[in-house]
C-alpha cells in the first residue's frame, strides 16, 4: 500500500458512533445537583473525551465549589454507576446516522478500525451496540497515561493497528479529542456544530455526512496539501 494511501480509521466513540451524549448529560447533572451548581448541554458538550474526576472538577469549579480528592473520586465513582445503569438498556437504535454503512465499507475496502475512547465503559457500549466485528482495536483507557487533549490515546491505538499516524484518519466530536489529533500526523475530522471554530481538516454537523468516499478525498487532499475543509462543509 502507497505512503499517502488511507490506511486506517480511528473512532471516538461517544458522539461519533453512539449517540450517548444525552446520556452523560443526565449522568453529569445527577453530580451538578448534588453540588449545587447548574449545569447545561453546552457545558456537557464540553466535557466530551474527559476524565471522570476531571469532569467533577470541571462541573465543581462552574459553582465555585472546592472538593477534597476523596469527594472527587467519590462523585466520579458515583457518576459513572449511574452512566452503566443507562448504557445497559442501549441498542442498535442508538448508533448515530450514517455509522453502520460507514464500518461496512471499510470493512468491505481493508480499511483498519480502532475506537480510541476516553470512555472505561467503551467495551460495554460496543458489545450494546452490536458492532464489536467491525474493530480491529479498542484502546484499553485505563492503561493511557495522559488523557485527551494528549495525543496518547491515538498514537496507541495507531500502535496497536500497525499503522503510521500519517495513514491515519481521527474522528472526533470534543474539542479535547480534536486537539489530541492535531498533536500528531493524522487527518482529523470534527463531527458537530460545536466544532465549528476548531481547527480541522474537515468538519460536518452530522455523521449522516460521514461517507467513506469523502473520507478518503478528505485524506489525499489533506496529504496534498489542499484545505478540504475549506471546500466543503456542511450546513
Amino acid at each position: 500500500m502507497k505512503k499517502e494511501e488511507l490506511q486506517a480509521i480511528i473512532f471516538d466513540l461517544d458522539g461519533v458512533i453512539a449517540d450517548t451524549v444525552h446520556l452523560y448529560y443526565k449522568a453529569n447533572k445527577k453530580v451538578a445537583d448534588q453540588l449545587n451548581v447548574s449545569f447545561s448541554e453546552e457545558l456537557n458538550q464540553q466535557l466530551q473525551g474527559i476524565s471522570r474526576v476531571k469532569t467533577v472538577e470541571l462541573i465543581a469549579a462552574q459553582g465555585n465549589v472546592r472538593l477534597t480528592v476523596e469527594k472527587k473520586e467519590q462523585l466520579a465513582d458515583e457518576k459513572n454507576k449511574h452512566y452503566q445503569a443507562l448504557i445497559k438498556e442501549m441498542t442498535k437504535n442508538h448508533l448515530l446516522p450514517g455509522i453502520q454503512l460507514l464500518l461496512e465499507d471499510c470493512k468491505k475496502q481493508g480499511i483498519k478500525t480502532a475506537i480510541a475512547s476516553s470512555s472505561s465503559n467503551a467495551n460495554t457500549v460496543v458489545d450494546a451496540l452490536g458492532i464489536r466485528p467491525f474493530f480491529d482495536c479498542i484502546v484499553d483507557v485505563r492503561k493511557i497515561k495522559k488523557g485527551k487533549p494528549d495525543p496518547e490515546i491515538f498514537l496507541t491505538a495507531a500502535d496497536q493497528l500497525k499503522v503510521t499516524p500519517y495513514a491515519c484518519v481521527a474522528i472526533e466530536d470534543g474539542e479535547a479529542g480534536i486537539k489530541a489529533i492535531n498533536q500528531t500526523d493524522m487527518v482529523s475530522i470534527g463531527v458537530g456544530k460545536h466544532l465549528k471554530e476548531e481547527d480541522m481538516n474537515f468538519h460536518v454537523y452530522s455523521t449522516a455526512d460521514l461517507h467513506l468516499k469523502t473520507i478518503k478525498e478528505v485524506f489525499e487532499k489533506a496529504r496534498k496539501g489542499t484545505d478540504y475543509n475549506r471546500a466543503y462543509t456542511k450546513n
